[in-house]
């Protein structure tokens, strides 16, 4: 059913006075608060048609409302219409004060969103699968110690100390380094591919023991490139400001943070193209997030999205502020990343 204009009046002033006071809202202070005059009969004429199409509840024998689901549906719903229009909020953080490595500047943002919402931030660093190798670096930090890095395409890095028991040789580290660049830089990395450069009949016995020592840091960025990295921000603060009674599903969310897996899966399902997505309650259909309510964002190229920035926190969370963090810091990643990927 179609709210009328009033009704929808109502609704908002309770949702956003109890997001900010976490009270129940009275007829008298809808009445005060609605811009066009009101009686507060008329309010709890209104409240009980709205209570009756599921809107609003009363806890307990208390004269005031609060939202529910269905409720806060609404009001995100008219929140979203009205803020698509504006410009996109700034983010927490500048372009400029983003490290230059895409994993600092992941975890640097779910840190500035947490700061900025009070609620637990997550953002999903982009897949490494399908992504090229840009460059190889051997670095020789001390005479038995190579620190191996891997560039790829979307501006990830990976990296990787190699003990060797004896000193190294720096021209052997010299050419491992113009090797590994020549035979698979700019590639797809695959298995078949690295064995093909492990296994180049033309090396000689030497070169080939210094590559099979390096071979663990090429395994471990094959492993990587199914992977999705998950950068987490704000998780103390959000369980400090947990009220006695919500601490069940608080821990149930510290369960789930340490799985990751349910938290991408729950991100990677709501997400279409590039606008904000709000879940509430049970819209996330995973009993564990029932008491919560998600915002999230997709960030990446024009034609290809590669992550995700999201927030989590309780249903009575502020939207407003929520979904212009969440646009702002999607679109900072996706101009951080643009002169990133290839």
């Amino acid at each position: 059913m179609t709210l009328t204009q009033r009704q929808q009046t109502i609704l908002s002033v309770v949702a956003e006075r109890y997001i900010r006071t976490g009270a129940p809202v009275s007829s008298k202070e809808v009445a005060r608060a609605v811009p066009v005059k009101v009686s507060s009969s008329t309010v709890r004429s209104e409240f009980a048609v709205l209570e009756e199409l599921g809107y609003l509840t009363h806890p307990h024998t208390s004269a005031g409302r609060t939202p529910t689901e269905t409720g806060f549906r609404d009001f995100v719903d008219q929140l979203i219409r009205k803020t698509s229009l504006r410009e996109v909020a700034p983010a927490p953080l500048g372009l400029a004060t983003l490290a230059a490595e895409v994993d600092e500047a992941l975890q640097q943002t779910s840190e500035a969103m947490a700061q900025a919402t009070n609620l637990l931030a997550l953002v999903v660093a982009p897949r490494m699968s399908g992504a090229r190798l840009r460059h190889v670096e051997l670095l020789l930090l001390q005479p038995n110690l190579v620190m191996v890095v891997f560039i790829v395409s979307t501006g990830r890095v990976t990296k990787r100390v190699i003990d060797f028991p004896d000193a190294v040789d720096q021209g052997m580290v010299e050419w491992a380094r113009t090797y590994l660049n020549e035979t698979i830089g700019g590639s797809i990395l695959t298995e078949r591919s690295v064995r093909k450069v492990l296994r180049n009949p033309d090396l000689s016995g030497r070169e080939e023991i210094f590559l099979d020592s390096l071979a663990p840091a090429l395994e471990k960025l094959l492993d990587e490139q199914s992977e999705e990295a998950l950068y987490v921000g704000g998780a103390s603060g959000l369980f400090s400001e947990a009220r006695v009674e919500d601490m069940t599903e608080f821990r149930e969310l510290l369960r789930l943070l340490e799985e990751r897996y349910m938290l991408l899966r729950a991100l990677r399902s709501v997400l279409v193209g590039s606008k904000v997505v709000v879940r509430i309650g049970r819209e996330l259909q995973n009993d564990s997030l029932n008491r919560f309510a998600l915002v999230a964002a997709s960030y990446g190229l024009p034609q290809r999205n590669l992550g995700t920035v999201s927030l989590i926190g309780p249903v009575r969370m502020d939207y407003e502020v929520a979904i212009a963090t969440v646009r702002g810091s999607a679109q900072l990643l996706s101009t951080f990343l643009e002169d990133r990927y290839e």
